[in-house]
């Protein structure tokens, strides 16, 4: 970490970072039911009695992807009772809030004339609230269209994932807030690999213009695995770029808040707030992130471990290594695990009062008494033990213990061994307990061992998902409209024929073209965003550009000259974000009036035709439609352009317009005249085309210039 000069407030950002507080967690539970609620207060309270400049979220605020009525309104009441306020915020954004925040409003909560906001929350969402349904909307649009939080980092697509970074200032400080809410990890992870994840970063123009955003902070919040669970179910620290300064990882629940540098940027993994598994990384201490940077690039993390969150022992016991235990004398080894439970409850009791002196002193405190305790037992009975009823085991620690009922967990395989083993085997082991098993097993590797097999009619990966819907968001709809789309799609591809003449084989061969239809689909998207080509559209109005990064200048260089153009605007707010570089490949097909896809239609059309034809003559030895049509559709795919070295994502470019005004307040009345610049750089083809007028009038993307609803 670097070390960070404590210079003037006015010039230093102060964040408070926290994620997956999981609102809602076991909100029915009598004892447990207010954890999540309790926590999130505290961790507000502190921003509060700090003055931070604004909150950041890493996702999952809420554990339920559809809250209850009642989880919302608990939530959205301790929002407006600790961030509403007349405290006025020096943080002002100067990228287009259009595209960070695209909603009808098309602002920060703080920035809009109508909300007094005093301390601004901005989030992203996780895998347990992300967006789903009809009109693809999750709980955070909600607060966000009530004003109460700032959600972003959505990506609109997640074949080419883009993230926009929020450009603010603070004084002379500056900071670019990279968010990112959560893609399915193997999917995310295939489009990284694959160079389709895009970071837009501020560029200078030839002048050097604007060179004060040459040394912004960049700092990027997301929620992906971090712990590897499987070749392509994580996200990999190579995969980020060197430019960021500071990564904010959610999803993992154990607290590693203390920065842990890696190349050329640091890695911060605060943990969660509220204990939603009975493991043994939950039971660290859990704590928030007081984050500072100041105008030097130079930032420190201080962390605030919290008072409420409830006490939580794990330990793990193997009876075959106790001496004084027999494996036939069953109430000597359940007198043992009573003491184990006793000591634990004890331990608890010490670490409580040591988490009250160590967390944060604030002024409004209620009843420091100790919750009753979490206490999990990992107990190993190999060696001719015998287990027994674990809840009946709880009953006598029910006054004493939060979770009576699965204290015990009870093992016979080393951790290690049981991961090798298949969901399936796994789940119908009846020498294990249920508890033990639903611990171990993970519903995503459940039913990707189910559908493995070869599949007649439905795409496995796209049932997969539908299922993964069901399961983890509740979307009963999920199954039924993947399943009436499928089919919808391979009766569309069935010639109208007669009975007589439709025979089994003939549906087998369409069946499965459609299904390679399918898998060209994603194939030839790829084709495309691999040859996105570097280039820019640039204007009077100067550009910042940061350095690129060593891997990305020798594809800089290479760049085609600047083609120029310019655009009419109104006068509002700074940022012009600008859209990726279509590549000649696009042009062509632009111009032509006909894509690749047509064509490969066409083609397929054409040769289905024939087939039919000459359906009636079965004695004719000659090669299938679908043999011709995949054919065909390799001869396309094999003529995409050579890919350069591989690399994880690009980065384009911002213009900010040149307001004139020393004072970069809230309240401005300066004339401000963007005009568009639009550059991307992509490490995947090395040729760029001078576009028409007309193409790049297609290619600019609307401002935040352009009035705004109310």
């Amino acid at each position: 970490m670097p070390q960070f000069d404590e210079e003037d407030s006015n010039d230093t950002f102060k964040i408070l970072i926290a994620t997956d507080n999981h609102l809602g967690y076991l909100e029915k539970d009598p004892i447990r039911g207010h954890d999540s609620f309790n926590t999130f207060e505290e961790i507000l309270q502190i921003a509060d009695a700090e003055k931070v400049d604004f909150v950041l979220l890493g996702g999952d605020l809420f554990h339920h992807n559809r809250p209850s009525r009642s989880c919302l309104y608990q939530t959205m009441r301790m929002l407006r009772h600790h961030c509403f306020g007349n405290r006025p915020s020096k943080v002002w954004i100067a990228s287009d809030q259009s595209v960070n925040f695209p909603d009808e409003f098309a602002t920060a909560n703080y920035l809009d004339e109508n909300m007094n906001v005093s301390i601004p929350i901005f989030s992203i969402h996780g895998n347990h609230d992300d967006p789903s349904g009809v009109g693809n909307l999750c709980a955070l649009h909600l607060l966000s269209i009530s004003g109460m939080v700032n959600y972003f980092g959505a990506s609109s697509s997640v074949e080419d994932v883009v993230v926009q970074p929020i450009l603010m200032q603070k004084g002379d400080n500056r900071l670019a807030l990279y968010g990112l809410g959560n893609i399915r990890e193997e999917r995310l992870h295939r489009q990284w690999r694959a160079g389709r994840v895009t970071f837009m970063r501020p560029e200078p123009d030839e002048n050097g213009a604007h060179s004060e955003w040459l040394d912004t902070f960049n700092l990027f919040v997301f929620h992906q695995n971090r712990a590897r669970h499987g070749p392509t179910s994580h996200i990999p620290e190579e995969f980020l770029d060197s430019f960021l300064d500071l990564v904010f990882w959610g999803h993992e629940h154990e607290c590693r808040i203390t920065p842990e540098d890696y190349q050329n940027f640091a890695v911060t993994q605060p943990g969660s707030s509220v204990a939603t598994s009975l493991s043994q990384g939950e039971a660290e201490a859990k704590h928030v992130g007081l984050l500072r940077i100041n105008k030097n690039r130079e930032y420190r993390l201080d962390k605030i471990r919290l008072r409420t969150v409830r006490p939580f022992q794990f330990t793990s016991v193997s009876l075959g290594r106790v001496e004084s235990l027999r494996p036939s004398d069953h109430e000597s080894t359940q007198s043992y695990l009573e003491g184990v439970v006793e000591s634990l409850i004890e331990r608890a009791r010490v670490d409580w009062e040591e988490q009250q002196q160590e967390a944060y002193q604030l002024n409004d405190l209620r009843s420091t008494d100790m919750p009753l305790p979490l206490i999990r037992i990992r107990v190993d009975y190999s060696g001719g033990f015998e287990k027994f009823n674990p809840q009946q085991f709880g009953y006598k620690f029910i006054d004493r213990v939060a979770n009576p009922k699965d204290m015990l967990m009870f093992q016979k395989l080393h951790p290690d061994e049981r991961s090798n083993r298949r969901a399936t085997d796994l789940i119908s082991d009846v020498s294990i307990a249920i508890p033990e098993r639903l611990d171990n097993l993970k519903v995503e590797d459940l039913v990707s061992e189910m559908l493995s097999h070869d599949l007649t009619i439905l795409p496995e990966s796209g049932l997969e998902e539908a299922v993964m819907s069901l399961v983890e968001k509740n979307d009963k709809d999920a199954i039924r409209n993947f399943v009436t789309k499928t089919v919808s799609l391979t009766k569309n591809n069935i010639s109208d024929l007669t009975e007589d003449q439709l025979s089994e084989e003939y549906i087998k061969r369409k069946v499965a073209e459609v299904k390679e239809s399918s898998q060209q689909q994603d194939s030839l998207s790829s084709l495309q965003t691999s040859n996105n080509s570097p280039g820019s559209i640039s204007n009077n109005t100067p550009a910042l550009q940061t350095p690129q990064e060593s891997q990305n200048r020798a594809v800089a260089n290479r760049t085609a000259p600047i083609t120029r153009t310019s655009r009419d605007t109104d006068d509002d707010i700074a940022i012009i974000p600008t859209s990726t570089a279509k590549t000649p490949m696009r042009r062509r097909r632009e111009t032509s009036g006909a894509s690749t896809q047509d064509s490969i239609r066409k083609k397929r059309r054409q040769v289905e035709e024939d087939d039919d034809e000459d359906y009636s003559e079965v004695n004719q030895n000659q090669p299938s439609s679908s043999s011709r049509a995949r054919g065909k559709r390799a001869a396309v795919s094999s003529s995409r352009p050579s890919q350069q070295d591989s690399t994880f994502s690009s980065q384009a470019s911002y213009v900010i317009s040149d307001s004139g005004d020393e004072n970069h307040g809230l309240n401005t009345d300066s004339r401000i005249t963007p005009k568009p610049s639009l550059t991307t750089y992509s490490e995947t083809l090395s040729v760029q085309a001078t576009p028409t007028t007309q193409e790049r009038r297609r290619r600019v993307l609307p401002s935040a210039s352009q009035p705004r609803k109310r």
